[in-house]
């Protein structure tokens, strides 16, 4: 018979790479964490892990393991977590891997009235602009623009079509003006985002002009790819290119500033997916009728 709490660790550790963060994440300490590993490689005679002073990675068998099993553990938590469909409340985490736009615009407005309504429902979010696999690193669900994903997918209209905006404040264009086209914006303070650490390039910029597909590359003054980046247009820093409906109520009220709007480009809607191969448990299946837009 396996010593299951072994497993549950070697797959914490698998996912993190990390002793310390597994460690804080099963309520170990970090050597305690390593001690078990090496009584497991002892016992199985296999090396586990590749070690440096920085960082762990697993060795081609163990990764090959990890793979194989972490579906199995994953079903096994799903099916625990299905029990909670028999209280009288729905209790239940739920991890979502979404954009920061999903999450600031779509995900928290949606879903806030539900984790009032039922404060046993665990919500986590984790914001990542770089598209995840969500079954391999432990997420019930992933946001995407459109609906192209795996076979294995099922994918759910969350909002409307995106439409993206340049936006600037009132007080930024009385003193630098307004471009008059695209290529007018290299003449003015930009801010811009980066998809993620790992990718060191600024996000491009596209715009549509007739049928032609336009794509900037801004040279940002500022760059940061989270809600901070409207409230360095707010603070008068700049011009951003960001989801029109992340600013519609700004616009609207006069705060924000939309510009060229005649060249906004349009992609499909965001759709929320994950595995249908699955059972899901009501608590899944209200966090997926809270999000889901009927017509697009």
């Amino acid at each position: 018979m396996q010593n299951f709490n072994e497993l549950n660790y070697f797959l914490t550790l698998a996912q993190t790479q990390s002793f310390v963060k597994a460690g804080q994440l099963l309520g170990i300490s970090s050597s305690a964490l390593s001690h078990s590993m090496k009584n497991l490689e002892t016992r199985l005679n296999l090396r586990l892990l590749n070690r440096t002073t920085r960082n762990v990675s697993l060795t081609e068998a163990w990764q090959q393991f990890f793979e194989q099993l972490f579906p199995l553990y994953q079903a096994i938590n799903h099916e625990v977590d299905a029990l909670g469909d028999f209280l009288d409340t729905p209790s239940g985490l739920i991890r979502i891997n979404a954009p920061a736009v999903a999450a600031e615009a779509v995900l928290y407005p949606k879903l806030m009235p539900i984790l009032n309504q039922y404060p046993e429902i665990r919500l986590e979010i984790v914001v990542d602009n770089c598209w995840a696999d969500i079954v391999k690193k432990g997420f019930d669900m992933g946001v995407r623009l459109g609906n192209d994903v795996a076979k294995e997918m099922i994918a759910v209209p969350i909002s409307e079509p995106l439409k993206m905006a340049l936006v600037a404040s009132p007080d930024y264009l009385a003193q630098h003006g307004s471009p008059k086209n695209i290529d007018d914006l290299q003449q003015h303070r930009l801010i811009g985002a980066k998809l993620s650490a790992a990718h060191g390039a600024e996000m491009q910029w596209e715009f549509k002009d007739k049928k032609e597909l336009i794509t900037f590359t801004p040279k940002s003054q500022f760059s940061i790819n989270n809600h901070l980046r409207l409230q360095a247009v707010s603070d008068d820093l700049g011009i951003a290119w960001v989801a029109h409906m992340s600013v519609a109520d700004a616009i609207h009220s006069g705060e924000l500033v939309e510009l060229l709007p005649e060249y906004a480009i349009t992609y499909d809607p965001l759709y929320l997916y994950y595995p249908g191969r699955r059972r899901h448990s009501n608590v899944f299946k209200l966090i997926v009728d809270a999000l889901r837009v009927e017509a697009v």
